[in-house]
């Protein structure tokens, strides 16, 4: 369904680049196909749309955001003070059920700035964005009764579709195992797989600490994306992984890691092999890390902390903080005296 949506999006595009556009201000051109009822938006309004923007030579379109593809539609405010003027005289003669094509040359968009045009855009090219004003709610209540909707439904299309990349993924992985004659592995409930290289002592981690761990992330075709050990890398302290759900001992990590760290216990030393949809999922994490890309972690246990000595050294680590800020800014202000 999202496929057929795109062509129809891309088979409009070229449909209304034939016909005559309307004049907007500061360089707009819109195009309006008027198949909706009822009023015309006004103030106040919350606005259910779908929006895509593409980038078009006339020749090629290239998809820069589509909301269809994202899962769900946006809502929106319909207000005069956070719309730009030129825009909102367009979006204003809109019905529900209408759609919207809206075209500007980049020359336009970056006159003012031509050095911050992004490297996939050219003169010469159009800079266009699709509506489909799906609703219109008059009020709070009915804007966040359809936003709890869409949620859902987005909840629901993620978890068949997650279910589907997992399975896909496993297959990549043992076909990976395989070739690399990787033995020993155990499978978690969500799906990481986990090779322990050397078995820890004591308690086995669970949702009650916080650990510490040594670390090197690398794709499947080896290239290291992230370490804490390795020498290259400019950051060599123990990350700690809040397993627990008091948010402020530290900030959460990808569910692969948290998954897979409850199958080791202190000084433990294992691999991970974590599918996309426990990792970063469609998210493309700087240069290095793909879309939907399977990670691969060496992982070691350094310590592992109650949540009453993960609190205690938060707030150590925070007065050592403070008191080298002390002193740093009374240097400056000694410094600043010598010199009056």
């Amino acid at each position: 369904m999202r496929n057929i949506s795109l062509l129809a999006i891309v088979a409009i595009l070229f449909s209304s680049c034939g016909q005559d556009f309307k004049k907007g201000e500061k360089g707009l051109e819109y195009k309006i196909t008027a198949t909706g009822s009822g009023e015309k938006l006004k103030i106040g309004n919350f606005m259910q749309m779908h929006v895509c923007q593409i980038i078009s030579d006339g020749k090629k379109d290239t998809i820069v955001n589509d909301t269809r593809k994202n899962g769900a539609p946006i809502i929106e405010p319909f207000d005069s003070t956070s719309i730009p003027p030129e825009y909102f005289k367009i979006i204003s003669q809109l019905r529900k059920g209408d759609s919207l094509t809206i075209r500007l040359l980049v020359d336009s968009m970056y006159k003012d700035n031509p050095g911050a045009m992004p490297p996939f855009m050219k003169k010469g090219n159009y800079f266009l964005t699709t509506v489909k004003l799906l609703d219109v709610f008059t009020n709070q209540a009915q804007m966040e009764s359809a936003r709890k909707k869409d949620i859902q439904i987005k909840m629901a299309k993620d978890s068949i579709e997650n279910i589907q990349i997992l399975a896909k993924e496993d297959k990549e992985l043992q076909a990976y195992f395989k070739k690399n004659n990787i033995t020993g592995l155990q499978k978690t409930k969500l799906g990481t797989y986990v090779q322990i290289i050397q078995p820890g002592t004591g308690a086995m981690i669970d949702t009650s600490v916080v650990v510490e761990t040594k670390y090197t992330g690398r794709l499947l075709n080896g290239k290291m994306f992230d370490s804490n050990t390795d020498s290259t890398s400019t950051h060599r302290e123990p990350l700690k992984v809040n397993m627990t759900n008091d948010y402020t001992l530290g900030s959460p990590v990808i569910k692969g890691w948290t998954d897979g760290l409850t199958l080791l216990n202190k000084g433990a030393k294992a691999k991970f092999y974590i599918p996309s949809v426990l990792g970063y999922g469609k998210q493309k994490v700087g240069e290095i890390i793909p879309e939907s890309a399977i990670l691969m972690f060496d992982i070691e246990v350094a310590n592992v902390l109650s949540k009453a000595e993960a609190k205690a050294q938060n707030e150590k680590n925070l007065k050592i903080k403070k008191d080298i800020e002390k002193k740093f800014y009374d240097s400056l202000q000694n410094a600043k005296g010598k010199h009056q």
